[in-house]
């Protein structure tokens, strides 16, 4: 037994050290040193063997679960945006803005050869989107040509921005002013933004979708047929680490020219999108500095907006700059996308005292 809790507070150690590392990830760009990037994307994992073994320790031997309590609480901000207990603000002011982002991998739940499944599948997809049409603002990524059909006619009543063969797409109930983007190279990963013209103000709108780490499959393949013994284990992770190192060095760039044009905005803004990074990254860090993120200001329990197989992954966001307050926070779960769709209220500060007095 003295073995075997040598053992165990030798991994807790080892696992306390690593969930430190994963607080650092944010503060370090990719493009200096990507490694430490991984310990962030990882943070849910370490935390919750953390928890594990503070658990353990506080029934079999309470002196050593003082290491578990201190690494966790040294990431208190890191908790938060993982996990979250705020409330909703009830607010029927028309002044209220409602906004949503979504993935919708290009309908591709939707699309099948079979004419008779993809009209069922359309169907009920557009019925969706309609059940959703109180949405001022919408914001989507991944979205062609088929995407844009099934959105068309699920959202009425609309003006868009779309540049032809870019996937992110913004979509708003009010009329639309000065359009662009934030040219990123490519068609699938792209940003654009649109002066949003309201009753009585005007905000900024980007819609973003940076680069993807395109490793999901390599890293399903290589779970499916994990033999530590085989070279094509170790070549396949080899593989999906030199992925993973460009696509944050793509990000971080990505990041940092979004940033760059949001802080030039003359109105108020928001960020919505899929940044394929999670909280604990220098992406999130970048773009969120001055930035509230509508889940950590009224979000509840664990928003987990990626619904593939990695799990515990939120790397879609809304966020607004301090010109808005933050009303309410929801994940829809769905299965129309490997993406939950996310939605948020919020209100502009000086349209909330207008209505107070």
């Amino acid at each position: 037994m003295k073995l075997l809790g040598k053992i165990l507070w030798s991994l807790n150690v080892l696992v306390a050290i690593v969930l430190l590392l994963s607080y650092i990830s944010p503060m370090v760009d990719p493009t200096k040193f990507w490694p430490l990037s991984f310990f962030g994307l990882f943070y849910p994992v370490f935390l919750t063997i953390n928890l594990i073994f503070l658990v353990y320790w506080l029934i079999s031997k309470p002196s050593r679960s003082w290491l578990s309590i201190v690494s966790i609480l040294i990431g208190w901000n890191h908790l938060m945006s993982f996990a979250n207990f705020n409330s909703t603000t009830n607010n029927s002011s028309p002044h209220v803005i409602n906004v949503m982002s979504y993935n919708i991998q290009n309908a591709g739940w939707a699309y099948s050869r079979d004419k008779e499944k993809r009209t069922e599948r359309s169907a009920e997809f557009i019925k969706f989107i309609s059940e959703h049409n109180d949405v001022d603002v919408l914001c989507t990524q991944e979205t062609g040509f088929f995407g844009r059909e099934i959105i068309e006619k699920g959202f009425k009543d609309i003006y868009k921005h779309k540049l032809e063969k870019k996937g992110a797409t913004i979509w708003s109930k009010y009329p639309m002013g000065d359009q662009g983007q934030i040219d990123f190279g490519t068609n699938t990963n792209s940003c654009v933004w649109a002066d949003i013209i309201l009753a009585a103000d005007t905000i900024r709108v980007y819609s973003a979708h940076l680069y993807s780490n395109n490793i999901s499959r390599d890293a399903v393949e290589v779970l499916d047929n994990v033999n530590l013994n085989e070279k094509e284990t170790w070549s396949g992770i080899g593989g999906i680490l030199n992925k993973y190192k460009k696509a944050n060095v793509k990000r971080s760039e990505q990041a940092k020219k979004v940033k760059a044009h949001m802080i030039k905005s003359p109105y108020p803004v928001l960020l919505a999108g899929d940044f394929n990074d999670p909280p604990s990254s220098f992406t999130y860090s970048t773009l969120s500095e001055s930035m509230s993120d509508a889940f950590c200001e009224k979000g509840l329990g664990i928003s987990s907006t990626y619904g593939g197989r990695i799990p515990f992954l939120r790397i879609d966001y809304i966020m607004s700059d301090q010109d808005f307050d933050v009303l309410s926070y929801n994940l829809i779960k769905n299965g129309y996308s490997d993406h939950y769709p996310i939605r948020a209220s919020l209100i502009l500060k000086e349209r909330k005292e207008d209505q107070a007095n």
